[in-house]
């Protein structure tokens, strides 16, 4: 505002990128009341965390949020692409979407036609996805695939920050596990692994950190698998110490 301009929009998220941080929704709604901007909780990530009651505080008073999102094929596992966008007021998508073209809209009931409600006219039945996985295993399912990657996320964590050879960068109530082990580049950890087919892991960078990024987002793993994990990063390291670059 000191620069001329009026803020519109704050978009939150729930669960970003690299850290899998939880904007505080609580805090932030009176604010966008007050002052008439729109509030959109980003949930790409970790929005899933509605179907679950352990960890649906991390979207605490989401309901005052104007409109919301979250893709299912992250967290929950389903086929691409399975994403979700809702709105608080119906009429806001009308708004932003609705046009007059015969041709194409000839039902009676405005409800079917999904194109006056979206940027796409015609698309995939992507939302029959997400439907089938909630009919099949329901909502209980859906939570425990949810809490069992936080549980599986909570194990790694603790691993490395009780290994002194680690150290840690990310926090609890996260599905992103970031760290680097001894003095070795990540980037350079991460490169050689793939380059030499042991291990696919992500690195990432947050302000001036670069770290190892585990993202725990698929719901088969177990614990034994999260400590083979640790097991063949470590030997590869051990074994590699020469040719790997240090920070």
């Amino acid at each position: 505002m000191a620069n001329g301009f009026i803020p519109f929009y704050l978009n939150a998220t729930a669960g970003t990128t690299v850290l899998c941080a939880f904007d505080n929704v609580t805090e932030l709604a009176p604010i966008c009341n007050k002052y008439n901007i729109w509030l959109h909780l980003d949930g790409a990530f970790g929005g899933a965390v509605i179907f679950s009651d352990k960890y649906k505080h991390l979207v605490a008073d989401i309901n005052l949020t104007n409109s919301f999102c979250f893709n299912a094929h992250k967290t929950l596992g389903s086929p691409l692409s399975t994403s979700v966008l809702t709105v608080k007021d119906k009429h806001d998508l009308y708004n932003s979407f609705n046009n007059n073209a015969s041709y194409l809209y000839q039902t009676h009931d405005e409800d079917f036609n999904l194109g006056q409600t979206s940027f796409e006219c015609g698309r995939r039945n992507n939302s029959l996805k997400l439907w089938t996985m909630w009919k099949a295993i329901g909502t209980n399912g859906i939570a425990n695939i949810v809490e069992h990657e936080f549980k599986i996320a909570d194990i790694a964590r603790n691993y490395v920050k009780n290994n002194t050879d680690y150290k840690l960068y990310s926090f609890e109530d996260s599905l992103s596990i970031c760290f680097n082990y001894k003095d070795f580049d990540p980037e350079d950890v991460c490169t050689k692994l793939y380059e030499s087919n042991t291990l696919m892991v992500g690195f990432g960078q947050f302000h001036d950190h670069r770290f190892i990024r585990l993202v725990v987002v698929n719901c088969e793993n177990l614990i034994d698998d999260l400590m083979q994990f640790f097991a063949v990063l470590e030997e590869f390291i051990q074994q590699n110490k020469d040719l790997i670059k240090k920070i």
